[in-house]
């Protein structure tokens, strides 16, 4: 991830990027996401574990490698939800490549806004973006509403497929 920018005032104070009015700090916002996610799937995640970094918010089973990120842009107003593989490179373009061939599955359960896609030379993902020109507490639940959905909708299929061996 590119590093924060922060201004130096005249004085050469440090200044936090400025946030709109009535918008969360990230970190409050992915906060919210991840109480929206727990009030949906109870308090113990189903068996999911969390990570919170920076600007975003994973959900794992066993190994970090394959999570569902909730990854809050202030820079570009967006918020990107998604599955993403980022372990070894050939376990990754493996699982893309199943998660491909089951397209017709992937899109009856999540719908078909999702891309799958090759995130850098050795990470692949399947995510889906949205406008967010405000962190909002509404916006948070419905960040959470649609992680939810991905996990309902592709935890059978990566059961299936073995994806996390």
């Amino acid at each position: 991830m590119p590093p924060r920018r922060v201004r130096i005032s005249a004085g050469g104070a440090r200044q936090r990027p400025a946030r709109a009015s009535g918008s969360l700090t990230i970190r409050d916002f992915l906060a919210r996401v991840h109480e929206g996610v727990a009030a949906r799937i109870g308090p113990a995640l189903d068996g999911f574990e969390t990570r919170q970094r920076f600007g975003y918010l994973q959900f794992f089973r066993g190994s970090p490698d394959v999570h569902y990120e909730v990854w809050a842009q202030r820079k570009t107003a967006r918020v990107e939800i998604g599955l993403h593989f980022e372990g070894e490179r050939d376990r990754n373009y493996e699982a893309a490549e199943l998660l491909a061939l089951r397209a017709p599955d992937v899109q009856a359960a999540i719908g078909p806004e999702y891309e799958l896609e090759e995130w850098t030379p050795a990470w692949t993902r399947l995510h889906r973006s949205f406008d967010a020109p405000s962190l909002t507490p509404e916006l948070a639940g419905e960040a959470a509403e649609r992680v939810v959905a991905l996990m309902r909708g592709l935890e059978p299929i990566i059961e299936q497929m073995e994806l996390r061996r």
